[in-house]
Formats: C-alpha cells, structure tokens, sequence
C-alpha cells in the first residue's frame, strides 16, 4: 500500500531519518521531455525553514534522477527519483523510543508491525512527501501533452481564520504571502494567529482549497475509478488530512434537489451549467467545469508544551517533545495537494486514453 495509481504508479519510500526518501513512478511513456527546472522549484515549495512558523529543519531537498531519463528525456522505463536526507538530527528524538506520542502514529505503527522507527514519525513524517511533489510536477509535465489542465491550490483557513465567505481571490495572489492565502486581509489576520499560537507552544491546522480548470469532459471511471474518489484517496492518504469534500460538500445535506441541481444551458454552442454546486463532477466523471474540492488538515500533533502519555510499558508518564517542528504545516501542504491531484489527473487521462480505439 506504498503506491498511488495503476498506469501512471508512484510507489513511495523512505523514512524522515533514513539515507533519503524517494520514489518509482511508472507507467510515463517514452520521449517525454522534462523541464528539471519545473520540478525541483516544484519540491522547493514544500521546503523547511522557509517560513517563521515552519520546522527550521534545513535541507537542500536537491532532486536526483537516477534512472528512467537520458538526455531530460524519459525512456519508458521507471523513473528514481532520490532526494537526500542531510540535516535530520535523530539525537532529538532518543527521549521518545519508549513512549506514544499523544495523536502521533506511534501506537499504531508498533501495533501493527511490532517494531517502529522512532526518529522523526519514521514513516508516517510528512518528510515522505518531497518526492511525491517531484512525480506530482512530472505527471503535470505529461498532462500538458493531452489538454491545458491547471491545478491551483491555496490556503483559505488557519485555525478559525478564514477567507469570508462568497469572497472574490485571484489565483495570481496565491504566492504574494508566506501563507499562500489569495486574500491579503486574511493572511494578515493568519500571521496575527500563528504568532500568538507560537508564543503558546502549540499548533494549528487549517483548510487548503484547490480548483482544477480546463478540464475535459470525461475523466473519471463510473464505479470504483470515480474522479473524485480517486481524489479523495490521494488527498486523505497526505499526512493530518482529516476532512475532505467536493463542490458544496456537507452544505448540500441541508440543501434541496431543487437548490442543489446544475441546471444545463449552452453558450456558445458548448454544454455549460448555470452553477457548479457538484464540483465539477457527476457520477464520478468530469463534465467539463472547473473541479473543486477542500483538504481539512488537524493540527500538528507535535507541541511544545508538557502532555500526559503512555509509555511501553503501560505506564503513565509526562513529555516534553523536543526537535524542529512546524507550528503550521497547512501553506508548505499546498504543492503537496497540486502534486497528489496532478498524479490521479495523469492515472485517469492515460487510462481513458487506453480506452478508446
């Protein structure tokens, strides 16, 4: 269960403390060029210690293709991508070997495998995600070869701030702030929370909005292949996700037929609808409008205050968790969230395309 995908199949691994974390990704056909350039500014989005509120954790994040590319061309077999581990200070974590961090995956880990890497959430360490954003940046790469597909995400909530509802953004907005929040009031009221969260030691979460326009009529499977289920299972499979809806979500539960339907129309010959109340998607394929969907991230369960644990033992014990940590993750998670939807959109344009004669 380490690999998204079934034709364009990204197969992670790595840990946060290992030699490097990287992944294989399958399925590119040959003769692909790729603009380097485009993926490591890609990975450099996500970066540590870019930020006063993110982990000072410093590492260089260089991108590394090791197979599967000759001349920046891709030769149809797969592609390595590597990134190193150069700055993990694992000596931070030795006071936690023998004890559950409260809403880490620590239990669960052990529980299931009956051993676990303790340094840094091993595993689970939203570390795995560089290189994920690096295949992200190359099935964007090769979505260009079938249609003009674009995929912005952007923060619309920390905490309880948030952008007002029915709120105008401009996509082009998104990287004038360290938030990525295409409303500037907004993220002035962010900065105001994060610091007052930071002086308190703890964390916060929030929500990432993303719209993917252009897209074509078609993409998406009826049953189990369902655009946005594929959607949905890459976006809950990122680190502290913990809500995800599309188009009006939970707000169509109290809705009725009448409020929630798209009504048809054309203009200029093409089949429009009047709203987007579904996203952009029906019964699991796409028709043609923009496709929107929200991310809800939890907080980082690392804080820097004193909490009430179990240890190994079965014994109640007090922590303090030391090391680099983010006091909020949620604007590095928004190249993760372009890449992840970048990597279904990539899976299910190749599987259509199979498909038709």
């Amino acid at each position: 269960m380490n690999s998204l995908g079934s034709i364009f199949k990204v197969t992670s691994f790595g840990e946060s403390h290992s030699a490097m974390v990287g992944c294989v990704v399958e399925g590119v056909p040959a003769g692909l060029l790729l603009d380097m350039d485009k993926i490591q500014w890609a990975v450099d989005k996500r970066k540590t210690n870019q930020t006063n509120f993110s982990s000072t954790r410093n590492e260089a994040d260089t991108v590394e293709i090791v197979s599967g590319v000759f001349e920046q061309k891709t030769l149809g077999s797969p592609i390595c991508i590597l990134i190193k581990n150069k700055d993990a200070r694992s000596q931070d974590y030795d006071a936690l070997k023998e004890v559950y961090r409260p809403s880490h995956a620590d239990y669960t880990y052990e529980q299931k495998f009956g051993f676990r890497d303790h340094r840094g959430g091993g595993r689970s360490s939203f570390r795995i995600t560089a290189p994920l954003v690096a295949a992200g940046e190359i099935a964007q790469q090769l979505i260009q070869h079938y249609c003009s597909i674009e995929v912005n995400a952007y923060v619309t909530q920390i905490g309880n701030v948030a952008i007002p509802e029915n709120e105008m953004i401009e996509l082009g907005e998104i990287e004038k702030n360290e938030f990525r929040c295409p409303h500037a009031a907004t993220a002035l009221s962010m900065q105001t929370l994060i610091e007052e969260t930071t002086l308190a030691g703890d964390t916060l979460g929030g929500v990432i909005s993303c719209s993917i326009k252009n897209m074509p009529v078609g993409i998406g499977e009826p049953i189990f292949g369902k655009l946005n289920a594929q959607l949905a299972h890459a976006m809950l499979s990122i680190n502290t996700v913990k809500g995800f809806e599309f188009g009006d979500g939970f707000a169509n539960a109290s809705l009725k037929g009448s409020e929630s339907n798209d009504l048809f129309e054309l203009v200029d010959g093409k089949m429009k609808t009047k709203t987007n109340h579904s996203g952009g998607i029906q019964g699991g394929i796409s028709n043609g409008e923009d496709v929107l969907f929200r991310v809800a991230f939890k907080p980082i369960s690392s804080i820097q205050q004193t909490q009430e644990t179990i240890n190994k033992e079965f014994e109640k014990q007090y922590i303090n968790i030391n090391g680099r940590h983010d006091v909020c993750a949620v604007p590095r998670a928004v190249p993760v969230v372009e890449a992840y939807a970048k990597m279904v959109l990539a899976d299910l344009i190749l599987y259509s395309k199979l498909k038709k004669i």
